[in-house]
């Protein structure tokens, strides 16, 4: 929508187009003003200095501070005007020329003073608050709506917004209109984000004008403006569950993985989060492309107290769309370090490692369940059978020998594990594993011997053969 939008400004703006700039040093103040259509081109430049009031609808000055005065000088095709409006004495004075010739300001000047003004005090921002505060005293809502159309300026048209909320308390049926209009007139982000940060409160409490609200950040094309606008949201209010699902909804808008996981990172932080709200938030996290700031988030979420079932289910789920076995290897050792991992949800946890191709990250994973209790007594035979996805020798001798050294294991788990060894293919590993064997195992059982030596049969190297027998041979032997 905000494309169609800036689409349709786009061929206004090739019908008329408004510039304006403004410097001021100490008092004084200097606007230049472009205005330009097809059929003239308007330059016009103001000064101002001192304090000036105007009259109601702002074709008249109404009243002055001693020596302060308006110069407004406007050259459109060739012919310039200039009018000088100053106080002396408490008298206000005019000067009024064509070209290089003053006039008689009545009627030529203050008729062009009449038809001037309002446009340049509306396109300057001169006497900007207490003009908010007049028209909408004076004509409601609809006629502050109408001042904000025919401002060309965004910042001004900002500022408008800013204090007509900042001095009026606007009923129902007023917030409707407003949130209604305002953020369609204003194209600049930083402008439009600068009235959600400050006055979003406003339009939360009501639930259809909180509806409309959040529906209007849809006019907000900047991530990082609209994760603002959200973090502000965010902190200011207490969101009720359907807010917080068109946060959630909001958030669908930033494709910044950047500014989305900061966002989610900050609703995790505070731990105010219900079931319900977490399990939005969730489904949210999916979205996020990026494999580290996925991770990021899923580490920060398994910390959250008091994840249900469900929450430990799906935080899995999250786990299996990372591409990065690196990253997934954190957030799983993170699984276990706060002991999420149990006997519920073991199917799921063994379809999530067969998502990791790293026999690295896979082994290391397999050695922090080792001692991990809350696999319960099968933890052993599991961890075995997994052990089968590893296809590298080095790393599977590792595994094996890191279960070996664990001790504590009953002769129905030495024999298991000593059989697994013949998926150890190399030499070199599968002799190394055998020798710690030696070691850590009941070699004095006769069962337990006859299997290290039926395992070393697999050995193809006479050397590496040699070794691992001299080490079984080497042990008393066995008792009868």
């Amino acid at each position: 929508m905000k494309k169609l939008l800036h689409f349709t400004l786009a061929l206004v703006a090739a019908l008329m187009l408004s510039t304006i700039s403004c410097n001021a040093g100490n008092e004084d103040s200097e606007i230049e003003i472009r205005n330009s259509n097809s059929l003239r081109v308007e330059n016009i430049k103001v000064s101002t200095n001192g304090n000036i009031e105007f009259n109601d609808d702002y074709t008249d000055v109404k009243a002055m501070s001693d020596d302060a005065y308006i110069k407004i000088s406007m050259v459109s095709f060739g012919m310039k005007r200039k009018l000088y409006i100053h106080s002396e004495e408490g008298r206000i004075l005019y000067r009024y020329m064509e070209g290089s010739r003053e006039v008689d300001f009545e009627p030529k000047g203050r008729e062009w003073m009449k038809k001037m003004l309002p446009d340049i005090v509306r396109s300057s921002g001169m006497d900007l608050e207490n003009r908010v505060n007049k028209v909408y005293k004076k004509s409601g809502i609809s006629g502050f709506l109408k001042e904000l159309e025919e401002t060309r300026s965004d910042y001004y048209r900002s500022n408008m917004v800013r204090y007509l909320l900042k001095n009026n308390s606007l009923n129902k049926n007023e917030l409707r209109s407003l949130i209604r209009e305002f953020p369609y007139r204003i194209k600049s982000d930083y402008e439009l984000s600068r009235i959600y940060k400050k006055y979003n409160p406003i339009f939360i409490h009501d639930p259809e004008i909180s509806e409309e609200f959040f529906k209007s950040l849809e006019e907000l094309s900047s991530n990082y403006e609209l994760s603002q606008v959200l973090k502000s949201v965010y902190r200011q209010n207490e969101l009720n569950l359907n807010n917080f699902n068109r946060f959630i909804d909001a958030m669908d808008d930033i494709s910044s993985s950047y500014e989305k996981s900061n966002l989610i990172k900050m609703a995790l932080a505070d731990n105010k989060l219900t079931k319900a709200q977490l399990d939005v938030l969730l489904d949210e996290v999916e979205e996020i492309g990026s494999n580290y700031e996925k991770s990021q988030i899923i580490k920060s979420i398994i910390k959250v107290d008091g994840l249900s079932s469900s929450n430990a289910n799906k935080i899995i789920e999250l786990t299996g769309s990372i591409s990065s076995d690196y990253e997934m290897g954190l957030i799983i050792n993170s699984m276990i370090h706060e002991e999420m991992l149990n006997q519920s949800n073991l199917d799921e946890f063994i379809d999530l490692l067969d998502n990791i191709s790293s026999d690295y990250t896979f082994r290391r994973i397999l050695n922090q369940l080792i001692t991990y209790d809350e696999l319960g007594d099968d933890r052993f035979d599991f961890l075995l059978d997994v052990s089968d996805e590893i296809s590298s020798s080095y790393e599977l001798s590792r595994f094996y020998k890191a279960l070996a050294m664990t001790g504590g294991m009953t002769k129905k788990q030495q024999l298991k594990l000593i059989n697994k060894s013949g998926n150890i293919s190399s030499n070199y590993e599968l002799a190394n594993f055998l020798k710690l064997a030696t070691i850590k195992m009941d070699i004095e059982d006769n069962d337990i011997r006859d299997a290290l030596i039926e395992a070393a049969q697999g050995i193809e190297s006479e050397f590496e053969y040699g070794k691992v027998m001299k080490a079984i041979y080497s042990k008393n032997q066995p008792s009868n």
